[in-house]
């Protein structure tokens, strides 16, 4: 080999090798960590399941999520949640709060009952977009819990007082 050719090719593995190593650089960004504080009014429905002497209901409830703080960049969201209230085991949800641009939160919520003045905790499990591996905790108490009984359904409306809590983006 003649060593204008030998030296061409040492120059194209040495610049293969900068290119492996270029894509392997991944791009790094700061994890966000923050507070928030805010309000939630929620209406939805509940239906009765019979289960012998205890109370058992389902329910749907969906309404505007309002922060003072952002949460991952917004303000604002709307929550849909369902879940399952029984009165010897308690209260447990599982909710979606959707920014109004499209990423969405996910949060698990659990309490001894869905009742006023009673308190609520949860954990922030994940989101989408920007919001992917998002993690926390929330807590509030039900400021109030109205059902109104009409043709057989109930409707809920509730509202909270006190909603905050911590998360983290990775």
């Amino acid at each position: 080999m003649n060593a204008t050719l030998t030296k061409k090719l040492c120059w194209g593995i040495l610049f293969g090798v900068f290119l492996l190593m270029a894509g392997a650089v991944t791009e790094s960004r700061a994890v966000e960590v923050g507070d928030f504080e805010g309000s939630w009014v929620a209406n939805g429905t509940r239906k009765l399941f019979p289960f012998g002497d205890r109370k058992v209901y389902t329910f749907e409830i969906s309404g505007q999520v309002s922060l003072q703080t952002e949460l991952g960049r917004k303000k604002n969201y709307w929550s849909t949640c369902v879940g399952f209230a029984d009165t010897t085991t308690g209260m447990t949800a599982r909710c979606v709060w959707k920014d109004l641009d499209g990423p969405e939160l996910y949060i698990t919520l659990k309490s001894d009952r869905m009742q006023t003045d009673d308190q609520v905790t949860g954990s922030i499990v994940g989101g989408t977009d920007h919001l992917e591996g998002i993690s926390g905790d929330l807590s509030f108490a039900w400021l109030t819990v109205t059902v109104q009984k009409e043709a057989g359904a109930e409707s809920v409306t509730a509202q909270t007082l006190n909603l905050n809590g911590t998360y983290q983006i990775p």
